[in-house]
Order: structure tokens, then sequence, then C-alpha cells
């Protein structure tokens, strides 16, 4: 095994992956959806509990759902922004619908899982965002490990966290399971 040509491979991929969120119409292939799926079962996850799935969305109607429900959402906000910085928020909010024109999206969920904060006495003395932030740093393996390979399959991505302003609607338009949160909206198509 040539260690030096596998490192210089995957540092090629690294140095080479841009964030995308144009994308051409052209659709992924089963194949292409399940290699990244693949990829992401490497993940190392916290506590030991694998409690994180990877939803990928490839309806083209939900897609445009999704992209109408954070547009929505973040002129709701738009009106809740203070008057001074609402034209500046609301520009930059038009970003977090990008993901309109990909063929795939795929979304890390996770469920928090409690288990020392549930052993304690009292009061968890900042255990449970403890517990939290380890499941959120194990969704952000997920979530790199896509873009990797997504970039491994000379196709882009981007993740994006803007979405998650809406992101209980999002949830319920795409069935996410009750009790699990959403990681990232990644979308990953060709480029434009």
């Amino acid at each position: 095994m040539n260690t030096t040509s596998e490192y210089n491979s995957l540092k090629s991929i690294c140095q080479n992956r841009k964030s995308i969120r144009c994308f051409s119409n052209q659709l992924l292939t089963d194949d292409q959806i399940t290699a990244i799926r693949e990829i992401t079962q490497t993940a190392p996850y916290a506590s030991g509990k694998k409690n994180w799935e990877l939803l990928v969305v490839t309806d083209q109607v939900i897609i445009r759902d999704l992209a109408g429900i954070v547009r929505n959402r973040s002129r709701e906000l738009g009106e809740q922004v203070r008057s001074d910085f609402r034209d500046m928020f609301l520009e930059y909010s038009t970003h977090f619908a990008a993901f309109k024109s990909a063929p795939a999206l795929f979304i890390p969920v996770f469920k928090v899982q409690p288990s020392l904060s549930l052993m304690l006495e009292g009061t968890d003395d900042g255990v449970g965002r403890w517990e939290r932030d380890n499941y959120v740093k194990s969704i952000s393996g997920v979530t790199m490990l896509v873009q990797l390979a997504a970039a491994s399959l000379e196709l882009g991505s981007c993740c994006m966290t803007g979405p998650l302003l809406a992101e209980e609607e999002i949830a319920l338009r795409i069935g996410v399971k009750r009790g699990f949160e959403i990681g990232a909206v990644i979308p990953v198509g060709y480029r434009e």
C-alpha cells in the first residue's frame, strides 16, 4: 500500500472541494447516491451510539417546496429584525434557499440520547449540553464525509445551516422521525 499516494489523493480532493450553490439540472445516478451514503457510514460517532441517519431528497417538487418554506421563514424573521438591519438580513437570507436548483439534498439527522445526564442526581451541571454537543460533533463528521465523497465523484456540494431557521417545517415536509434534529442541508450535484 502506497500511503503517500493515498494521502496525496485525499489532499487533492480536500483542496479541490469547493462550496457551490448553483447546480445544473443533471440528475445524480443511484450509484452516486449510494456511494456517498456508503462513505458516510464510516463516520465516527459519540458515545458509541450511531444515533444518526442520512436522508436523501431527490424529488424536485419537494426540493422546491423546501426552498419556499425557507424563503417564507426568512421573510417572517425579516419582519422581526431591527429596521436598520432588515435589508441586510433579507438580502443575506436569500442564500438560505440556494439549494433550490440541486438535484439532491443530503440531510443528516441525529437524536440526542442522554446517558450521563440520566445518572446524575440534581442539576446536570451542563452535562446535557455536553451530550448534545457530542452528537452535533458526530453529525459534523457525517456532513464533511458527504462533501468529500461528492468531491471525489466530481460533484459539487455545500454545507448549509441557514435553512435550519425553518427546521420544524422542513422536518415535517420530509418526514423526519420524531425526536430527531436536522444537522444540515447539503445540496449535491453537478456544477452549473
